[in-house]
């Protein structure tokens, strides 16, 4: 029986893409294509994730790529124009299992340095009772490593905890572990998977 919701954060509360800061930044698509690609691609940006900082990880992209100072810079400094929409329909879903004291959590693959502007973008991050932060932890999804940190914080067995996330990867690593587990790859199928759960 499910006790608890665990709910990924980027792209399944609110969107966040590093292309919506390039977009505006940078009007040459194949200026653009290259930073998202090479410059400041997301392989060097799980290290933030992971509990590197800013600071120390651009160091290096620094030196190898100088002509691109501003970019690399605005990784940090603008890393809030990243972020889009909340999602309405989880959004929605989170107040509903807060109005039936629904234990709320989530875990998320977030640089600590950034995660209280983000979470500073809607009130239902303080609904949840725990959010456990891979930049703070330092060890990223799908790292089991981080599953057992969760589960030491929640003080529930896998199979009571119900976790949706956006990337198959970290679904299929926690279904392993015995949570309950729904892939987000589409709004509107939450909750009638939260349904089927039987928690709504």
């Amino acid at each position: 029986m499910v006790k608890a919701v665990l709910f990924d954060v980027g792209n399944v509360i609110i969107t966040w893409h590093a292309a919506n800061l390039y977009n505006a930044m940078i009007a040459d698509p194949v200026r653009r294509a290259f930073v998202l690609e090479t410059v400041v691609p997301m392989s060097w940006h799980a290290a933030h994730d992971a509990g590197v900082t800013f600071a120390e990880n651009r160091k290096e992209r620094l030196l190898t790529y100088p002509s691109y100072k501003a970019e690399i810079l605005a990784f940090d400094e603008r890393f809030e124009e990243m972020l889009g929409e909340l999602v309405a329909e989880t959004v929605a879903i989170i107040e509903e299992l807060h109005k039936n004291s629904v234990p709320l959590y989530a875990l998320t693959n977030m640089p600590a340095e950034k995660s209280a502007m983000v979470f500073s973008k809607s009130p239902v991050f303080g609904y949840f009772r725990d959010i456990i932060v891979s930049g703070v932890e330092k060890v990223i999804k799908p790292d089991p490593a981080i599953y057992d940190i969760t589960l030491r914080r929640l003080g529930l067995p896998p199979e009571e905890i119900f976790f949706t996330d956006d990337n198959a990867a970290n679904i299929d690593v926690a279904k392993s572990i015995g949570f309950v587990t729904h892939l987000f790859d589409d709004p509107k199928t939450l909750r009638p998977a939260l349904a089927a759960a039987g928690v709504l």
